[in-house]
């Protein structure tokens, strides 16, 4: 089945336009297509944009940092640039945006009889399962970390977060796409085509914000309160965006990860795509090229598994062995034993401590077993662009988890000072030393037969 791209959370309120890599893949509006240059040496950059400019292309971005850059050319004159010799290959943008299959519709927000929030926070079942749940104060208050800001950053490629006091928003970048119809679909992505700002006119992006980061006031709590966030919008407000956006965001992560201390990206998106197993040299794929660069650039890059119920190393970036792909597991009461007996307004998404069914998931014994791991997914209330908090299921909503959990390690020093291939083996090895009885159906301990969840992500310790 061909897979769309897609955010992995796929549980918003809005009813964008479907659009499948086909259908403008290698395309043209006019005559003219838009395009990814990636360079053989990032000292042509200037020469391969005077060349592209020759050929009657308009060179909407660069990004010196992952050595590529986006051109709209007409599509007869294609040739000639992908064979000029300080060119390592070309290859068609793509349209990219939210959908809303496979995953639970946003609930009611959470809130008080009046319809106001709740005065004191709450701790979450997905933040709660993984053993991130901050200590009571005497009073009954949650404990929330109030000192200097921690030095463990997390930049979101999403929608973008709004700037509310219970989130550590300190800067971002907006790659989104221009808006309007033409706009999203073909031009705008890569920095610069969006309104400049990085508010979330959408809400999923503050939704993953919250789940990493919340610090609780009022509202819900993350899984690392108050970890500095880095908002790098790469999607509209309408979900649209496209890949060259996506390569923007990865591309600003790559150039200032040492400066702002940036350790950890969160991209709970993902689309059709393998892993050539040499950073996209050898099918072509610049999306992991860009992936691999910010790696170098010692950042651990988290990213959700997808929302298809297949196997995700057809689904990028999930497939990418430098990646931590996330699955999602259900729990509705944030304790293990899958006793759960309440009602719950995802109730109808799965059963408790199991699989989600809607997840993607590793074939046993592949390399990509090697790079999976599992954190809630079904039901997860965190924040919401409107102030108050909303309730939503995916793949998209477990990634999160872990990109907060990265943080929470590298500042409590277990993980400070690994590289992203070795926070990774050790997020891992900790999940996999859970008991038995605190995991899941479908974890290592209860496997289910062709299919690989990986093991539940446990703060503990950290």
């Amino acid at each position: 089945m061909l897979r769309r791209w897609l955010v992995a959370a796929l549980a918003l309120c809005l009813a964008p336009v479907a659009l499948s890599f086909s259908s403008v893949a290698g395309g043209s509006v006019l005559g003219t297509g838009r395009y990814i240059v990636v360079l053989k040496d990032p000292s042509a950059t200037s020469a391969v944009a005077g060349r592209a400019t020759g050929l009657g292309a308009t060179v909407d971005s660069v990004f010196g940092a992952v050595d590529s850059l986006v051109v709209s050319l007409p599509l007869a004159r294609l040739g000639r640039l992908q064979h000029d010799s300080r060119v390592a290959y070309v290859t068609p943008d793509h349209p990219v945006q939210l959908l809303d299959s496979a995953a639970s519709p946003a609930s009611p927000k959470a809130g008080n009889a009046s319809g106001t929030l709740a005065t004191n926070p709450a701790v979450p079942t997905g933040v709660a399962r993984i053993g991130a749940a901050p200590a009571l104060n005497p009073d009954g208050t949650l404990a929330v970390p109030t000192g200097p800001a921690k030095k463990a950053a997390v930049a979101l490629l999403d929608t973008g977060i709004m700037n509310r006091p219970d989130l550590n928003v300190v800067g971002g970048y907006d790659c989104s796409p221009a808006p309007g119809f033409l706009g999203g679909l073909f031009g705008g992505g890569g920095g610069g085509g969006g309104d400049g700002t990085t508010t979330d006119n959408n809400g999923h992006g503050t939704h993953v914000a919250g789940i990493v980061a919340d610090k609780g006031i009022p509202g819900v709590v993350g899984v690392s309160p108050g970890t500095p966030l880095y908002a790098v919008r790469v999607f509209g407000a309408d979900g649209s965006g496209d890949l060259s956006g996506v390569i923007c965001g990865l591309n600003w992560v790559a150039q200032n990860a040492a400066a702002d201390n940036i350790k950890v990206v969160n991209m709970s998106l993902g689309g059709v795509g393998t892993d050539d197993g040499s950073c996209g040299a050898t099918d072509q794929d610049a999306f992991h090229a860009a992936v691999c660069r910010v790696t170098a650039a010692g950042v651990t890059v988290v990213a959700a598994a997808g929302n298809d119920g297949g196997d995700l190393a057809k689904s990028t970036p999930a497939a990418y062995d430098e990646v931590l792909a996330v699955t999602a597991m259900a729990d509705f009461d944030g304790k293990p034993g899958g006793l759960f007996q309440g009602t719950s307004p995802c109730s109808t998404k799965g059963t408790d401590d199991t699989a989600a069914d809607f997840s993607d998931y590793a074939t046993p014994g592949s390399a990509d077993a090697n790079h999976t791991i599992a954190a809630p997914g079904v039901c997860i209330t965190s924040t919401w662009n409107d102030g108050a908090t909303q309730t939503i299921s995916g793949t998209s909503m477990a990634s999160p988890h872990v990109a907060g959990l990265v943080a929470r390690c590298i500042d409590a020093g277990p993980c400070a000072g690994l590289t992203p291939a070795q926070i990774i083996t050790k997020l891992r090895a900790d999940a996999a030393a859970r008991p038995a009885a605190e995991g899941f159906l479908g974890d290592t301990h209860k496997p289910i037969d062709g299919k690989y969840y990986g093991d539940l992500a446990d703060a503990l310790g950290y």
